[in-house]
Formats: C-alpha cells, structure tokens, sequence
C-alpha cells in the first residue's frame, strides 16, 4: 500500500492510475513518463523512462496497472522510480477494495441511521417523499456507493453518505439552538441536498465527472429528481414542495459556488453551513493523513491557504 512505502523500498504492486504526462528533461531534452498513481491507501508520483511513448498510448487514466521498481526520496517525499509497467491481465491477482478508497464505516450501519432519520420525520408528506427516494432499491443502491465528490471532499466509495449523514447531524443540531426552525423540512433537505450526485460520477477505479454531471451538475439533477419524486404523490402541498426545492438549490450558499439561488431561508442558511463545515473538515483530516510528517500542509489551492497540524509527533525510537 502506499502510505507503508518507504525509500528504498523495491516493488511489484498494483495500483490506479490517475494521471499521466509525457515531458522532456529541461538539460537534455530525453523524455519521460510521469503517473499519478493511487491505492486505497494514498496517492504517489511515479516517473519511467524507457519505452516512453509505447507506454503512453497503452495505458490510460482509470487503467488498473502492474507496477515495478524502486521507491526513491525525492524533495522529501516517496516516489516511484518505475522500471516496468502494463495494464492487468485476467490472470493477475489483485484485490479492488485495496486500490479503489472506501468510507472506513459499514455502509449498511450508514443506511440504518439515515432510516432512523426518515422514521422519525412527523410530516406525512416529507416522510412519503423519502421513502418513496430512499426505499427505492436502485436509488438505495446508488446512494450507498457513490462518492461526495471527485478529489476535495468525501472521494471515496460511500463517501456521498457519509457526507449527508454528517450534514444532516449538523443542521439537525444547529436548528435545535434557533427558535421556528422546521425540523422535518430540514431533516429532508439534509438528506436530499446531494441527491443528484448518484448521477454526477461515473466511479468504478477514477472518480469522474458522467457527461450530464459536467454538463447539469449535481444541484439541478437533484433537484429534477425531487420534484419527479414529488410528482407521484397526490396532494403534496405546494409550498413545501417550493421550499424544499429551494433548499436543495441553494445549499452551496454563492452563485459562484454553483448554487442557482441563495439561501433566502432560516433552514437553507443552517443547511449551507452544515455543508460546508462537513465538506472542509473532511478535506482537512484527508490532508493531514496524507501528509502525516509534516506540521504544516502543503499550499492547499482550493482554500488558497496553508493548515496548521501542530507539532510533528515522535515516534517511539525517536
């Protein structure tokens, strides 16, 4: 696995490949290969120097590949120092739940709670529209195994609900401190913010964006969704359905964050808060764990900052 490479470290081992580059040396011009590799357990850089071209057309991002060579300390950090590399044949003998990062929780234990949370809404209509979504076996199916997102938060299987459990917990919570805040229509929002995202990611080795994810976007499709869902209950009051749709809409806060409207609600406010402190401190603890050595990350883009980790610990020998 990655995180338990060291340098010097020879290897014969599988993992995904994320990303690949052919580049040339700045002195002499010799060209290169560069990889993006991943596992369950990490990611890692990995350089190969002959056969480049060949080996640039036979593999391709999302390819399960064969790996070997020698891990090397380059700038501080484990690379890979590749001598061969190819593409997995039927006959190669490698497990999928090692390369492929999954929620650390049972999936099933998840979907109890979020159960839990459906049983426990008192509105009729709300608690019909999550049973009709959520009892759906594909639509279950789906929620269970998709990730919260490609590469800053939740981008693991099963990430998706984790992310909406924490997100309702939160805004559950938080309504509690605030007078006239409706409960049922913020239980349903948290549970349905993301609902689209069963749709945005294509996700059996890469995390990637499906053609209608880049092209709609996870906010619009799910909110399609519930209104479709919507559509097969009879009587389902009008302005709750408006108020949940707006929920949904605006739970990423910013039109520059994708949201088509602003929260212009007491529950949208919670809801997009609750969303973003799940989705940033998840991002965190995904840093931290990679970059276990240091004290400070690495120049994180996304938040255009650096995090603090505090003093490095010890080890045993140290």
């Amino acid at each position: 696995m990655i995180k338990e490479l060291n340098a010097g470290d020879q290897l014969i081992s599988y993992f995904i490949l994320r990303k690949k580059e052919v580049k040339s040396k700045s002195e002499t011009g010799t060209l290169y290969l560069s990889l993006e590799l991943f596992d369950a357990s990490g990611r890692i850089f990995g350089t190969l120097w002959d056969n480049v071209k060949q080996v640039s057309h036979a593999i391709a991002p999302g390819d399960i590949l064969k790996v070997k060579g020698m891990v090397i300390d380059f700038h501080n950090r484990p690379h890979l120092k590749i001598d061969r590399v190819r593409k997995v044949v039927e006959s190669d003998d490698y497990d999928l739940k090692q390369l492929v990062p999954r929620v650390e929780q049972d999936v099933d234990v998840l979907l109890a709670e979020l159960d839990r949370f459906i049983k426990a809404v008192k509105n009729t209509a709300l608690k019909t529209l999550l049973e009709l979504i959520f009892h759906d076996s594909e639509i279950r199916k789906q929620f269970g195994a998709a990730p919260g997102g490609k590469l800053w938060h939740h981008n693991y299987i099963g990430g998706l609900l984790e992310h909406t459990l924490n997100v309702t917990r939160i805004a559950v919570q938080s309504g509690e401190i605030y007078p006239g805040v409706n409960r049922d229509l913020l239980v349903a929002a948290g549970l349905l913010h993301d609902l689209g995202k069963i749709k945005t990611y294509d996700y059996k080795t890469l995390i990637d964006f499906t053609d209608e994810g880049r092209l709609l976007g996870h906010i619009v499709m799910g909110a399609q969704m519930v209104a479709e869902k919507i559509r097969e209950i009879p009587d389902f009051p009008a302005q709750l359905e408006k108020e949940l749709l707006h929920l949904i809409l605006s739970h990423q806060g910013k039109l520059e964050q994708a949201s088509p409207v602003v929260p212009m609600m007491l529950e949208g406010l919670l809801l997009y808060q609750a969303d973003e402190m799940d989705s940033k401190a998840n991002a965190f603890l995904r840093i931290r764990r990679r970059e276990t050595d240091r004290k400070w990350s690495s120049y994180v883009k996304l938040m255009n900052q650096y995090f603090y980790f505090g003093p490095r610990k010890q080890t045993e020998e140290e």
